[in-house]
Formats: C-alpha cells, sequence, structure tokens
C-alpha cells in the first residue's frame, strides 16, 4: 500500500468524501491489478486471523508472556502476533503486521537467494571458493551459530549480492520538518550555493540500486566481486568525490577494519544501505544476513549450479531471467538452473 500510493499519479485518497474506494484507480490496468491482488491477499489472512482470535485463551498478561508456544498445539508466528497485540488490536491492524513480516522477512531472503545463485552461477571460481569453505568448515554437517564467524566467504557472497540486488531496490521517507541539504556532487559553488530546500511532509525516493552501483562509490561497481569487502574504498575513489565538498560532509568510503561479522551502513559511510539507515531501518537485518548464511550453507555445501539460457552478469534485464522492481527485485522469468549434487 505505501509503494501504491508512493507511485501513484495523485493522492486521490486524500480528497474529502473520496478516500481509498474512488473509483478511477480502478480504470488504470496496474492500479486495477494491484488492487485484485490486495483483496485476495486481504481476504486469505482475514479468514486466518479471524480463526486465530477465535481460539485464543489467554487473557492474562503474565500467562501471556510465560506461555510456551513449543508446546502449543498448533504453533505460529500469526498465533503469536494476535497474542502479543492484545484485544485492542483490530483486524487491520493484525493484517498489516502479518503482511510486514511476510514480506519483510520472507520475500526479502527469498530474492536475495535468488540472485546469489544467479551470480554464483555465473562466476563458477566463487561458487568453487565459497564451497571450499564449507567443506573445510563444515564437513558436510549443518552449520550451526558457532559456525557464522568461521563462513566468511558465505558471508562476502551474501553481503556481495545485497550490494547488487538491494532488497529494497529502493528507500521512501518523509521530512518530518523543513530542512535543507548539502549541495549534490559534482555542482559546483561555495558553501552556502546549491543547497537543496526540503519542505516538511517532502516524501523522498532513495535509490538503493543506483547508490551501491554508483561508479562515484565504488571500483568496477557492476561486476560481482565478494572479495571488494576485504579491502577499503580505493584512496582515488574517496578524494575524487570529495573535491569541493562542503566542510563537515566528506565521505570516509568503506572501512573493513571497522566491521565486524557483517558490513553495514556505518562501515560504509552510507554507501551501503541495504537494510536502510536511522531509527526507521530494518530491524531484523542481522537476523536476516544470518539466516541467508545458513542458508546458503545448507544448499551449496551438498549441491552446485550451472544457469541454463543467456545471461549477462552484469545486466539481468538483458539475460533470460528478466528483472522485475517493486517492494523487491525479483526474475521476470524464473531461474532456470541445472542442479548437481557434489
Amino acid at each position: 500500500e505505501a509503494e501504491h500510493r508512493s507511485t501513484f499519479y495523485f493522492p486521490y485518497w486524500k480528497i474529502p468524501g473520496l478516500g481509498a474506494e474512488w473509483p478511477i484507480p480502478a480504470l488504470v490496468p496496474r492500479q486495477r491489478k494491484f488492487q485484485n491482488d490486495m483483496n485476495l491477499l486481504n481476504g486469505v489472512l482475514d479468514e486466518l486471523i479471524l480463526n486465530v482470535v477465535s481460539q485464543k485463551e489467554e487473557t492474562d498478561l503474565d500467562a501471556l508472556l510465560n506461555k510456551d508456544y513449543d508446546n502449543v498445539a498448533d504453533p505460529s508466528l500469526l498465533r503469536f502476533l494476535v497474542d502479543l497485540r492484545g484485544a485492542d488490536a483490530t483486524q487491520k491492524q493484525l493484517r498489516d503486521d502479518l503482511i510486514t513480516l511476510l514480506i519483510a522477512g520472507h520475500e526479502t531472503t527469498g530474492s536475495m537467494l535468488t540472485w546469489a545463485t544467479w551470480l554464483l552461477a555465473q562466476y563458477p571460481e566463487a561458487q568453487a571458493k565459497m564451497q571450499k569453505e564449507l567443506d573445510d568448515v563444515l564437513g558436510g554437517r549443518d552449520p550451526t551459530y558457532d559456525d557464522m564467524a568461521k563462513l566468511e566467504q558465505v558471508r562476502l557472497v551474501v553481503t556481495e549480492t545485497l550490494r547488487l540486488f538491494p532488497e529494497p531496490p529502493i528507500l521512501i521517507r518523509r521530512a518530518l520538518e523543513n530542512d535543507v541539504l548539502p549541495r549534490a556532487h559534482g555542482t559546483g559553488g561555495g558553501v552556502q550555493e546549491n543547497k537543496v530546500k526540503i519542505i516538511k511532509g517532502t516524501d523522498f525516493f532513495l535509490s538503493v540500486w543506483n547508490l551501491h552501483r554508483s561508479p562515484l562509490l565504488w571500483e568496477d561497481p557492476e561486476k560481482f566481486d565478494p572479495e571488494r569487502w576485504r579491502k577499503p574504498t580505493p584512496q582515488a575513489i574517496v578524494d575524487k568525490f570529495n573535491e569541493g565538498r562542503d566542510p563537515g560532509t566528506e565521505w570516509k568510503g568503506y572501512k573493513p577494519d571497522l566491521s565486524t561479522l557483517y558490513p553495514n551502513e556505518i562501515h560504509a559511510d552510507y554507501s551501503f544501505v541495504p537494510f536502510g539507515a536511522g531509527p526507521r531501518k530494518c530491524l531484523g537485518d542481522q537476523f536476516a544476513v544470518m539466516e541467508s548464511v545458513v542458508m546458503m550453507a545448507g544448499i551449496f555445501q551438498k549441491y552446485s549450479f550451472e544457469l541454463v539460457g543467456n545471461h549477462d552478469p552484469t545486466n539481468p534485464v538483458k539475460s533470460d531471467v528478466g528483472m522485475t522492481f517493486g517492494a523487491t527485485i525479483h526474475t521476470e522469468n524464473g531461474l532456470n538452473v541445472k542442479v548437481k549434487r557434489r
């Protein structure tokens, strides 16, 4: 819904007496498809929520806090959410929470794993290097939490995949107050020139895709290179970017010595923001990366992948897989691969 409202031609939902049910969107094929998809999704989720709410037993807060969900006959994320929200939660609140968890916690990780497979299948040397690490560390067993620090190559592959295919590819923010941004890169002028004035209520579309592939910030940005995360941003790139910058706004580049397990927006001075940044940053970023590492480890230590068809590692649009943008980046035509047991 946020994506829909941010990309529609004008805010019809703000017009008094019209609201979200105004028929104009139904006349636009893209928006009509969106509404039909939402109606289908909402109908399924509403039915699930009503079923769980009708089975709710505990109402005492202490009882809910001490509830052992491992011993519940039908444990689920939805059941936990209903208990956590309490009786005051509306059907729409529960539905919105569930959609957020499903999309933010499932589709993003699934898309990342798809693109990681697509990339590794095109760079067999990177796939072989990661598999050697898996063989050395795991030796055929399932990964554990203690293995995370040892699976460095897997983490680098996940990080590089998130750079090339950030999930989501666009961040949307709204200015809460009037503000002024520093002048744009390369515009010249003095400290007070070329400032960008921001009016309260302005919506921002931040292209993470462009940021992560900018030649101003990255060396050979279109190349899949997990090894780039082992070394700092070349000083020549940092110096070039900072030419004429306002005092106090200089970019520091990526510093691997600041990173622990996973590079984040701080380590890259905000040139790498796959999970956003600031107070509205994704709450599950560490869990998502760890989950991705576990999934990659479990799959690639047992199987190798080769692509079927014509593929361009620098441009999926030209490849058989295609590419579509939305809340996530996903393949338009699926991902045809040959799977070989190792």
